[in-house]
């Protein structure tokens, strides 16, 4: 009996060193499909700042990506860039330029600024160089909604952290699209908070929209709230969905919803940026 269980025992060692020393894992070449490129356009019309277009084409998700490669592989140059509006075109030329705070990159930027009269109707018209096509879309400037108050909120009169409230006032009588961006300190550092929401679920006018307890006493609050058009909300929609997406391998690629179109193929969005924003210091 001890002979067998000895013998037991030596072939339980034995199996397990074996399947130890084997490699168990196995290198699979996967081949992709070949990438075709789109241009792809981010204009976004700010009231009161110059008429300003980012004009790039898109790339592999392996590609490396630099300083160097993006300004001389990804930004398209030599396009012609209008933005027609209230019976007049504005031709933007091909220069860089900066928006310091939030930091942002354009390639194309006007002369003239942006009216901020709601109901504006802007068109916007590319032709790539090289017979690669051409973009158009069209988008209107809305009326920004304003921030009714902000209110910082503890649990307790002991608590040291505190939640913030923002109120705005809805128009129940249309259908709107909503997006609140929240940041602490300034407007450089990473939202809190990059909320979408459309006003069907309201039946109040009164909206409020909140943080966890997360802010203290002395904390800067940034509340930016964009009254949106539905092309815009979608799009930002589908951005996150295919970040998401990205970030999981089991996932299905999601689409971007893009309002800009044309013969060349081009992902992208333009778009009027109507917003009320409030700093606030919490005591």
């Amino acid at each position: 009996m001890k002979n067998n269980i000895l013998s037991h025992i030596t072939l339980l060692v034995f199996g397990v060193l074996a399947a130890s020393s084997c490699n168990l894992t196995k290198e699979v070449e996967i081949e992709l499909p070949e990438y075709v490129s789109q241009p792809v356009v981010e204009c976004y019309l700010e009231p009161g700042k110059p008429f300003r277009l980012l004009l790039s084409k898109s790339s592999p998700f392996f590609d490396e990506i630099s300083i160097d490669s993006f300004a001389q592989k990804t930004l398209l140059s030599g396009a012609l860039v209008t933005i027609s509006y209230n019976g007049r075109t504005d031709t933007l030329s091909n220069q860089l330029s900066l928006e310091v705070s939030p930091l942002r990159v354009f390639n194309y930027t006007g002369q003239n600024t942006v009216p901020a009269t709601p109901g504006t109707e802007y068109s916007l018209y590319i032709e790539l160089p090289n017979g690669q096509g051409n973009i158009s879309s069209r988008s209107i400037m809305l009326k920004s909604v304003p921030i009714d108050s902000v209110k910082a909120e503890f649990s307790t009169q002991a608590d040291t952290l505190a939640r913030v409230l923002t109120y705005i006032t809805d128009d129940l009588n249309t259908e709107d699209y909503y997006r609140r961006l929240l940041n602490y300190s300034s407007l450089d550092s990473l939202p809190q908070q990059d909320f979408l929401v459309t006003d069907r679920f309201s039946t109040e006018p009164i909206i409020a929209f909140g943080t966890g307890y997360d802010v203290m006493r002395g904390d800067t609050v940034i509340n930016t709230f964009f009254h949106i058009s539905k092309d815009y909300y979608d799009f930002l929609e589908s951005v996150q969905l295919a970040v998401i997406g990205n970030l999981n391998p089991f996932a299905q690629p999601s689409p971007i919803k893009s309002n800009v179109t044309g013969t060349s193929n081009p992902l992208g969005i333009f778009t009027c940026l109507a917003y009320d924003r409030k700093v606030t210091i919490i005591e």
